[in-house]
C-alpha cells in the first residue's frame, strides 16, 4: 500500500534570475490509493499529457510498481512518484521518467511536454512565466561624475497653460548618461521629473499671474537653472482654412489654432523659435505643401492645447509633395480621437488604432530635430510608404511611437520611453515603442524602454530590413526586439536589460544576426521561436555577445511541433552564464577567476563608475505575505565590472529570524535573498533590510515590511473561464423572449449554436488571436449575438464577491437567471437590430479580462445549476470586428478549518492543525491562529478546534 501526497512545483529564488524548486506537502497523515502488485506493460501516469497547453494549472501523478527503479524528473528536478504534483507557475515543463527493472535490468522512459499558461496575460506569453519587469533602482553618486545637466523649457510662455520641462543628462562630449533618478526643484517638489536612463521630461503647473518662473533643477551634484518669463498678457493671431503661398509667422508668434488648418501643396509655413501655437480641441494641421519649425533648444517652439486633458488632432501629411523639416519643437496633448483609423477608412494598417500626432502616407517626408513629443493622448505617428528622420528626440508617453509600413525610418541618439507610462500595470494592447513592417529602417544611438509589449516589433508578414546600432532596451514585458516576417534585421553593439525576452527570432522567415551585443536579466537572452504555435522558417545568428544571467540565455524551442530548432540557430563564439549543450561553441562567464571577461563587459556600461545603486526592488515598502513568491529582488542601478554585495538581515517582532549576504558578478544586476517566510505563528509582520553595500550605494528602498494577515480572508474561484463553450445565437432576429432565462431550453432549437469563447469575427488585424469561434457571416449581416453558459454552485448564501470578467466590443447587457447584472454601452432601445451605444470601445484582446463587482446580484443565485446570459452589440454593422470574452468569478468566506485557504478541507490543512496541536498562545512558537477555529477562540489548540475541523471536513467550495 502506498501513501499518496500533494506536493506544490513553485518558483523559487536563486542566482539572478528564479530557478525551481519543490516545497513538499507537509506529511502524510491517511491511505488514499491501494495498487496491486502486478507488473505494468508500460510508464503509468494520469494528469498531463504530451504537447498540451493547460490554464493557470495543471496536476499529474506517477505511479510506481513493484520491482523497478525509478527516477522522475520535472525539469530536471527530482520529484517522487505516487505523489500528486500541483502546478500553478506559468512555465514550459518536461516530464521525464525513466524506470529500470531490478531482476532483467530492462529499461524504458517517458518524455512528456506539456506548458501551463496565465490567462490573465491572454496567448502572448505561452511557454514563458508571468513576466514584470522589475522596478528603476536610482544612480549612485558617483554614476553623475564628470556629468552635465542639459534642461529645455520655453523662454517665454503664456499663463494658463501647463509648463514643459525637458531633461538630459549629458557626458562631457555631449552624449547621453544612462543614468536613473528623479530631477527635483525648489517650489516644484510635487513635479519631480523622472530620469530612464539620462532622459525625462514634466509639466510645472500652469502659471496664473505674470513674473518669472526661476526653476533651478538639481539631482545628486548637478544642478541647472532655468528662468521662465510668464507674459503680463497675451494676444493670439487665430489661424484657420487654407493656406495657398508662403506664409512666416514670424519669432514669438502666438498662434491660436480654431478651425481646421491646411497648407497648400506650393505653399511654406515658417515658424520661428519662441513661437505658440495652441490647437482647439479635435482640430487636424493638413500639411501638402511644406511646414518649417525653427525653434532652438533655448527658444523652443510649443505645440499644445489650452487643456492638455482635452487633445488636439494631428498633423496630416498625406501628399507626395508634404513635406516637414521640425527643430526644437516640444509637441504635447495630440490624439484626440482614440479610434481614428476606424472612424478614417483607407489611410492603411494599424496595430493601435488611436490617432498620431504625425500621419504621413504617399511619400511624404518628415524630418525632426531636437524635439520632444511628450505626453500626447494618442501615437506620436503613423507611415505608409513615407519617410522620418528623428536626431537627438524624445518620444514620451505616447501609447506608441507609432506604425510605419514600408518607405523608411531613421532614428539617431532618440529616446523612445514609456507607452503609456513605466508605472501603469500590464495590459496587453499593442504599445510596442515602435512598430516597423516592410520598409528599410535603421535606428542609432538610441534609448527604447518602458512598455508592455516590445520594443521593436518588426512583425506582420512584410519584407525590409532593420539596423540596429548601439542602441540600449530595457524594461519590457514582452521583447526587446521581436523580429518576424522576411525581414532583415542586423543588430549590434546593443544592450537588452529587464525585458521578457532580449532578441527573438520569431514567426514567418526573418534573418537575424546579432552581433557584440549584451542581453542580460531577461526571461529569455536570445530566442529563435516565438509563444505562438505558428511557423518559423528564418534564421538566428548571435556571436561576439554576451548572453548573461537570464532565466535562459539561449532557446530555441517552438509550438508549432515542439522541437529544439538548433537547424536555424547559429550561437557561435558568446559568452553564456551556465552550459548549455545545445550551444556548446561557447564561452562561460567567469569574470572573477578570468579577469580579461571584464574587457568584454565595459563598451556597454552606461557609465564609467565603479560605485552604482543598489536597493530592494519593491514598488513600495509594505507587502502583503501573498505578494512573496519565495524571494525578495534587490537590484543594481546597473551592471557594473565591479563585485558588489550587501548585507540583508530578516526579523520578526525585532528578532532576528535569518541574515546573510548578496554578491553580484560582474554583468549581475538582480539577485533575490533567499527567503523562506516563517512557519505561520502568532507574528503579524517582518522586515527584511539590506545594508553595508560593498561597491554600491542605498539608493532606493533599504527595508520592507511584509503583513501577514491574522486570518484567512475569503476563497477565490472562477467558475467560467475565458474559451470554455457556450450557446450562441445569431442576431438575425430576436430571440425567444424567456432566451435568458434557467428555465429555457436551448438545446431543442436549432437556432441556437455551440461555440468556445473568445466568439467574434476580425475583418482587419487585431482580435485574431483571440477568436475561438469565427462568426465570419456576421459583418453586413446582423448586430447582435445572444449567448448562454450554465454554471453550478452549490451554496450561494456563502458568497461574499461575484465578479463578472469580460473583453467585448462593443457593448453588452449581462444576465443571471434573467435578472441583469451589468451592462456596457447596452443598445437603446434594447433589440437584436440596434447599434452598441458607444463609437470607440475596442477589445484588449490577450490583455487581463477587464473586471466588474456584480456582487449586488449575488440574490438572483440559486443552489445548484444558474446561467450566465449575454447579449453583445456592435456599433455598426460594417463595423471590421466584434468580439467577446466572458469569465465569471466567485468569492466565499472560507469552510472553518479551510487553513490554507484554497477552498477546501483536506489533508493539507490537517497537517497543519497537527503542526500546531497542544499549543498556546506565548506559550511556544508553534501556535497558529489560523487553527484556533472554536467560537470564541481560546487562545489553545486542543480538541474544540478538532471537534470544528471534524465537522467540516471534505468540505470544498
Amino acid at each position: 500500500m502506498k501513501c499518496s501526497r500533494t506536493l506544490v512545483f513553485q518558483p523559487g529564488k536563486s542566482g539572478s534570475l528564479p530557478r525551481r524548486r519543490f516545497i513538499p506537502g507537509l506529511v502524510c497523515l491517511l491511505s488514499l490509493l491501494t495498487f496491486a502488485g502486478s507488473a505494468q506493460a508500460q510508464i503509468s501516469y494520469e494528469g498531463v499529457a504530451d504537447k498540451e497547453v493547460y490554464k493557470d494549472s495543471a496536476s499529474f501523478i506517477v505511479y510506481s510498481e513493484e520491482s523497478y527503479d525509478y527516477t522522475v524528473l520535472l525539469n530536471g528536478d527530482p520529484i517522487a512518484t505516487d505523489v500528486t504534483i500541483e502546478i500553478s507557475e506559468p512555465e514550459y515543463y518536461e516530464l521525464y521518467v525513466h524506470r529500470r527493472e531490478q531482476s532483467s535490468g530492462a529499461e524504458d522512459s517517458k518524455l512528456v511536454r506539456f506548458i501551463v499558461r496565465a490567462t490573465e496575460r491572454g496567448i502572448s506569453e505561452v511557454g514563458l512565466p508571468i513576466w514584470t519587469p522589475y522596478p528603476m533602482i536610482d544612480s549612485a553618486a558617483a554614476e553623475f561624475t564628470g556629468a552635465q545637466l542639459r534642461i529645455v523649457t520655453p523662454a517665454e510662455y503664456p499663463q494658463g497653460l501647463e509648463i514643459p520641462v525637458i531633461a538630459r543628462v549629458e557626458d562631457q562630449s555631449g552624449n547621453r548618461l544612462g543614468v536613473i533618478g528623479s530631477v527635483m526643484a525648489a517650489g516644484f517638489e510635487y513635479h519631480r521629473l523622472q530620469l530612464l536612463r539620462g532622459v525625462g521630461s514634466v509639466f510645472l503647473p500652469a502659471a496664473t499671474e505674470p513674473g518669472i518662473i526661476s526653476y533651478t533643477a538639481q539631482i545628486q551634484s548637478l544642478q541647472k537653472p532655468k528662468e521662465i518669463t510668464i507674459e503680463a498678457s497675451t494676444t493670439w493671431q487665430t489661424e484657420s482654412g487654407n493656406i495657398n503661398s508662403n506664409t512666416d509667422w514670424g519669432t514669438n508668434a502666438r498662434i491660436h489654432i480654431d478651425g481646421a488648418l491646411t497648407i497648400g501643396s506650393s505653399a511654406t509655413l515658417t515658424i520661428g523659435p519662441g513661437s505658440i501655437i495652441k490647437v482647439d480641441p479635435d482640430l487636424e494641421i493638413a500639411v501638402n505643401g511644406s511646414i518649417v519649425v525653427n525653434g532652438t533648444t533655448t527658444n523652443p517652439v510649443v505645440f499644445t492645447a489650452q487643456d492638455r486633458n482635452v487633445p488636439w488632432g494631428g498633423f496630416l501629411f498625406e501628399a507626395s509633395t508634404s513635406t516637414g523639416d521640425f527643430n526644437g519643437t516640444i509637441m504635447t496633448a495630440s490624439g484626440a480621437d482614440s479610434n481614428w483609423f476606424s472612424n478614417n477608412p483607407g489611410h492603411g494598417s494599424s496595430h493601435r488604432k488611436d490617432q498620431c500626432l504625425f500621419y504621413l502616407s504617399n511619400g511624404a517626408r518628415l524630418t525632426l530635430t531636437d524635439c520632444y513629443l511628450v505626453a500626447n493622448h494618442g501615437q506620436a505617428g503613423h507611415g505608409e510608404d513615407s519617410y522620418l528622420t528623428m536626431t537627438g528626440c524624445l518620444v514620451q508617453k505616447c501609447t506608441t511611437v507609432g506604425q510605419y509600413n514600408g518607405g523608411a525610418v531613421i532614428l539617431e541618439d532618440c529616446a523612445l520611453i514609456e507607452f503609456p507610462s513605466a508605472t501603469d500595470p500590464y495590459v496587453d494592447a499593442d504599445n510596442d515603442a515602435i512598430y516597423l513592417t516592410d520598409g528599410v529602417h535603421s535606428l542609432t544611438d538610441c534609448l527604447i524602454g518602458w512598455a508592455p509589449d516590445d520594443g521593436i516589433d518588426a512583425g506582420a508578414s512584410a519584407a525590409g530590413s532593420v539596423k540596429v546600432d548601439n542602441c540600449w532596451f530595457e524594461s519590457f514585458y514582452h521583447e526587446a526586439m521581436a523580429w518576424s516576417g522576411p525581414k532583415i534585421a542586423r543588430v549590434n553593439d546593443t544592450v537588452t536589460l529587464n525585458c521578457g525576452q532580449g532578441i527573438e527570432c520569431g514567426y514567418s522567415a526573418p534573418d537575424v544576426n546579432a552581433v557584440h551585443c549584451l542581453s542580460t536579466a531577461n526571461l529569455v537572452g536570445a530566442r529563435f521561436g516565438d509563444n505562438y504555435n505558428w511557423t518559423y522558417n528564418g534564421f538566428l545568428t548571435v556571436s561576439n555577445s554576451l548572453l548573461l544571467y537570464n532565466l535562459r540565455d539561449v532557446w530555441g524551442r517552438n509550438w508549432d511541433d515542439w522541437t529544439v530548432r538548433l537547424a536555424q540557430m547559429d550561437i557561435q563564439n558568446n559568452y553564456l552564464s551556465v552550459v548549455n549543450a545545445n550551444y556548446p561553441n561557447n564561452t562561460i562567464w567567469a569574470p572573477v577567476s578570468v579577469p580579461n571577461h571584464l574587457d568584454e563587459l565595459v563598451p556597454f556600461l552606461p557609465t564609467p563608475a565603479s560605485t552604482v545603486g543598489i536597493a530592494l526592488a519593491t514598488f513600495q515598502d509594505s507587502l502583503d505575505i501573498t505578494d512573496l513568491s519565495g524571494g525578495v529582488a534587490v537590484r543594481l542601478s546597473t551592471f557594473t565590472t565591479s563585485t558588489v554585495s550587501v548585507d540583508y538581515t530578516i526579523e520578526t517582532d525585532g528578532v532576528p529570524y535569518d541574515s546573510g549576504t548578496l554578491e553580484f558578478i560582474p554583468g549581475e544586476t538582480v539577485k533575490e535573498i533567499p527567503f523562506e517566510p516563517p512557519g505561520l505563528k502568532d507574528f503579524q509582520e517582518f522586515d527584511i533590510t539590506i545594508s553595508t553595500p560593498v561597491n554600491a550605494e542605498l539608493t532606493g528602498f533599504q527595508q520592507i515590511t511584509v503583513t501577514v494577515p491574522a486570518v484567512p480572508f475569503e476563497v477565490t474561484q472562477k467558475l467560467i473561464f475565458e474559451g470554455d463553450e457556450w450557446r450562441y445565437f445569431k442576431g438575425t432576429s430576436e430571440p425567444a423572449a424567456d432566451w435568458n432565462d434557467l428555465s429555457f431550453d436551448d438545446a431543442s432549437d436549432p437556432c441556437w449554436l455551440s461555440g468556445n469563447t473568445g466568439i467574434g469575427y476580425e475583418a482587419d488585424t487585431g482580435y485574431g488571436p483571440c477568436i475561438a469561434t469565427n462568426l465570419a457571416d456576421m459583418q453586413n449581416s446582423y448586430w447582435s449575438v445572444y449567448a448562454r453558459k450554465t454554471f453550478t454552485i452549490d451554496e450561494p448564501a456563502r458568497l461574499i464577491g461575484l465578479t463578472l470578467h469580460i473583453d467585448f466590443d462593443d457593448g453588452y447587457i449581462a444576465y443571471i437567471n434573467g435578472t441583469e447584472v451589468h451592462s456596457q454601452y447596452p443598445p437603446s432601445p434594447v433589440a437584436y437590430n440596434r447599434p452598441a451605444s458607444t463609437s470607440n470601445h475596442e477589445a484588449s484582446c490577450g490583455s487581463t479580462l477587464p473586471q466588474y463587482d456584480i456582487s449586488a446580484s449575488i440574490s438572483a443565485l440559486v443552489p445548484g445549476t444558474n446561467v450566465l446570459a449575454l447579449q453583445v452589440h456592435n456599433t455598426t454593422i460594417s463595423s471590421s470586428d466584434f468580439i467577446f470574452i466572458p469569465e465569471l468569478s466567485i468569492a466565499a468566506d472560507p469552510y472553518p478549518g479551510d487553513f490554507e485557504p484554497d477552498g477546501d478541507v483536506d489533508l493539507q490543512d490537517f497537517a497543519v492543525l497537527a503542526l500546531s496541536w497542544q499549543s498556546s498562545a506565548g506559550g511556544d512558537g508553534n501556535y497558529n491562529p489560523y487553527c484556533d477555529i472554536n467560537t470564541p477562540p481560546d487562545y489553545s489548540i486542543d480538541m474544540l478546534d478538532l471537534l470544528v475541523f471534524v465537522d467540516n471536513w471534505l468540505a470544498e467550495f
